[in-house]
């Protein structure tokens, strides 16, 4: 969650659940409603996910519209979507790693570069680097990435942990504690009909 959400909901923890699930799950607030696009969200069932009773959600959303900053912010937020879960389905790989906060730049830089100069092809790439909880980045690239590059990630002090989703069965022998491989044996193949 970003700086400024945590300075307006330091003293009500309850409205913090509520505001922290809008904002990861890019919910917007008009009109006193919870929209994903333009789209109404029950206010049921963002209490039941959240854990809070419906009346915090309420006092959340009326507290959210009586701040101009956080208005505009919410008004405009929108979900993002993302490869990530369905990669390994295309035969692609997702890169997930885990950055030192003060190095996220650089790091996120070589990174792309090492990427660049084995022609790997980038379909997707976002990352966070909030003030609290732990700087990542997501690359989703075509193909699969080859071990030199892996190897080359391994020995970069600035990543903290290293996660591939792939379909390759032959990269759970890379576990090392650094590395995470979540194997998805399912595969799409694409074929045209005549």
């Amino acid at each position: 969650m970003i700086h400024i959400l945590e300075e307006y909901f330091r003293g009500y923890p309850a409205r913090k659940k509520v505001v922290k699930f809008l904002w990861e799950a890019g919910l917007s607030v008009k009109n006193g409603k919870i929209y994903v696009k333009d789209v109404e969200v029950p206010i049921t069932g963002i209490a039941e996910v959240t854990g809070v009773n419906r009346k915090i959600v309420y006092h959340t959303i009326e507290y959210i519209e009586s701040k101009p900053a956080l208005k505009i912010l919410f008004e405009n937020l929108a979900p993002r979507q993302s490869l990530i879960s369905i990669a390994p389905l295309m035969g692609w790989e997702v890169l997930e790693l885990t950055i030192s906060k003060k190095a996220y730049e650089s790091t996120v830089a070589m990174v792309l570069n090492g990427l660049a100069k084995r022609r790997i092809r980038v379909i997707e790439i976002f990352g966070t680097n909030t003030y609290e909880g732990k700087a990542k980045v997501y690359i989703v690239i075509e193909g699969v990435l080859p071990f030199d590059m892996i190897a080359e990630l391994k020995k970069t002090n600035t990543i903290e942990k290293i996660v591939i989703r792939t379909s390759e069965k032959d990269k759970e022998k890379m576990i090392c504690p650094k590395c995470e491989v979540k194997y998805c044996p399912r595969k799409i193949s694409l074929t045209q009909r005549s």
